[in-house]
C-alpha cells in the first residue's frame, strides 16, 4: 500500500506533502518538509475482561496487528505511542523496521498530545489508543470532534495530516478484516 501518495491527495498542498519526500541528499539548509503525519488506531481485538483490566490480543487481534504492521510497511514511523496495556503493546509488537520494539508509553491523552505536537515535521507517528480515546485524540490534532455516531472498532485507522499554517485534514480508512457496525 502506498500510504504517502494517498496522504498528497489530503494534504493541504500536494507540494507539502511531498517536500517529506526529499531524497536524504538535500542540503541542510533546505527548509524543513511542511507537513507531519499521525495516524491513529485503536488497539487489536482483546479478550473479554472486566472493565479497567488487562486483556491479551484475541487470534483475531494478533491476526490484525500483523496486518497494521503489512499496512505500514512502506511507512517510515518515527515514533509509536502507546498505553500501558499489553494490548497495545501486543498491537504495536509486530510493527515494521523495529518500530513497535521502544513505543512510547503515555497514559493520558493531554501528554500524548503534547508529544505529537513535539514531534518534528516531516514526520510520521502512530498512536494506538482505546475506544474511549480515540475522538479526543482527532479532536486534540484537527479541532473537531468525529461524529458521536462513527465507531470506534478495530478496523478502523485515522490518517490525520498537520500543516505549519495550522492546517488539519483527517482521511477514515479500513484495515483487516471487516468489523460489523450494529445499527
Amino acid at each position: 500500500m502506498y500510504l504517502r501518495p494517498l496522504l498528497c491527495l489530503v494534504a493541504a498542498s500536494c507540494s507539502l506533502a511531498a517536500a517529506e519526500t526529499k531524497p536524504a541528499t538535500a542540503t541542510a539548509t533546505a527548509p524543513a518538509p511542511g507537513v507531519k503525519t499521525i495516524i491513529v488506531v485503536r488497539h487489536a481485538e482483546a479478550e473479554p475482561g472486566p472493565h479497567g483490566g488487562d486483556p491479551a490480543l484475541t487470534a483475531d487481534g494478533r491476526t490484525r496487528s500483523a496486518e497494521l504492521a503489512r499496512v505500514l510497511a512502506d511507512t517510515e514511523l518515527r515514533a509509536v505511542y502507546i498505553t500501558h496495556y499489553q494490548r497495545n503493546r501486543q498491537t504495536a509488537e509486530p510493527l515494521p523496521r523495529g518500530a513497535g520494539e521502544k513505543p512510547t508509553v503515555i497514559d493520558e491523552v493531554p501528554r500524548t498530545l503534547a508529544a505529537l505536537q513535539a514531534e518534528p515535521w516531516g514526520a510520521t507517528a502512530l498512536v494506538i489508543g482505546h475506544s474511549n480515546t480515540i475522538s479526543e485524540l482527532i479532536r486534540g490534532l484537527t479541532g473537531r470532534g468525529l461524529p458521536a455516531d462513527e465507531p470506534i472498532v478495530f478496523d478502523r485507522m485515522w490518517v490525520v495530516t498537520l500543516t505549519r499554517d495550522g492546517g488539519a485534514s483527517l482521511l477514515r480508512l479500513h484495515y483487516g478484516a471487516p468489523v460489523v457496525v450494529a445499527k
